[in-house]
């Protein structure tokens, strides 16, 4: 029972932590306190659960919860599933929670696995990798392996890759290819994220207005937005402001 007791108070604990560094409204702070299992919850549905999408930013968020939680669970729990059934599915699986446990390499090594025969352009698993390559800072090669992807993968659509396409093209000094791709995902993209890389993609080409002019778009359009929206966005309004302030 102690045991248990101590495990809820830690857990209220890095909430409110959380609203502290996100600058959440305090009265949180005072539910978290004097109902801790239930204002717990609350906080978890209300203010988190709309964070969590069924893109893969989202599923890498819950898997790093998870992780703190439980360290090593998600890896031993991929590794033996990847070992009972070596398939594409549970080789992503394995990978994602060994590249989100820092064990890159490891995570390279089951995607070169299974990227083989007839899955040597299986998506799922290049863009897994892609990612693992963005990660490593290695751009130019994440760009071939998404290149690839759609070349042979024309139908397969994923808002997550093609940022990560932006991305790496900036990274890799394509600045004006990464414009049109930051450009194109921002229009689709679920969430300021693409917008806010499009604005500061901008900047860096030396298009001060343009870059300006976006960053206001993204600002006027999230006073229209739902309160909601608002919410799940404030680290890129957030980030938008400072940007703006430093102008």
């Amino acid at each position: 029972m102690r045991t248990s007791s101590i495990f809820v108070w830690a857990i209220q604990l890095a909430l409110i932590i959380h609203v502290l560094k996100t600058g959440r409204s305090r009265y949180w702070i005072f539910i978290l306190i004097f109902m801790p299992l239930i204002g717990g919850i609350a906080y978890l549905v209300i203010e988190l659960l709309p964070e969590f999408s069924s893109s893969i930013s989202g599923q890498r968020a819950a898997r790093k919860v998870k992780m703190t939680l439980n360290p090593g669970a998600q890896v031993r729990q991929h590794q033996a599933a990847w070992e009972q059934s070596p398939n594409t599915d549970n080789a992503r699986r394995y990978a994602e929670a060994l590249l989100d446990a820092g064990k890159a390499e490891e995570a390279e090594g089951i995607v070169n696995q299974a990227l083989k025969g007839i899955f040597v352009n299986e998506p799922t698993l290049l863009l897994t990798r892609a990612r693992i390559q963005f990660t490593q800072s290695r751009p130019g090669e994440t760009v071939k392996s998404l290149e690839a992807l759609r070349e042979h993968n024309p139908d397969f659509r994923s808002a997550d890759g093609d940022l990560l396409y932006a991305q790496a093209l900036e990274a890799d000094g394509q600045i004006n290819k990464a414009l049109a791709e930051y450009s194109a995902v921002a229009k689709h993209f679920p969430g300021l994220e693409a917008r806010y890389r499009l604005a500061l993609c901008l900047k860096a080409a030396g298009k001060q207005q343009e870059s300006i002019d976006e960053m206001e778009s993204i600002m006027k359009d999230a006073k229209l937005a739902p309160a909601h929206f608002r919410k799940s966005q404030k680290p890129w309004l957030d980030a938008t402001r400072r940007e703006l302030a430093a102008f």
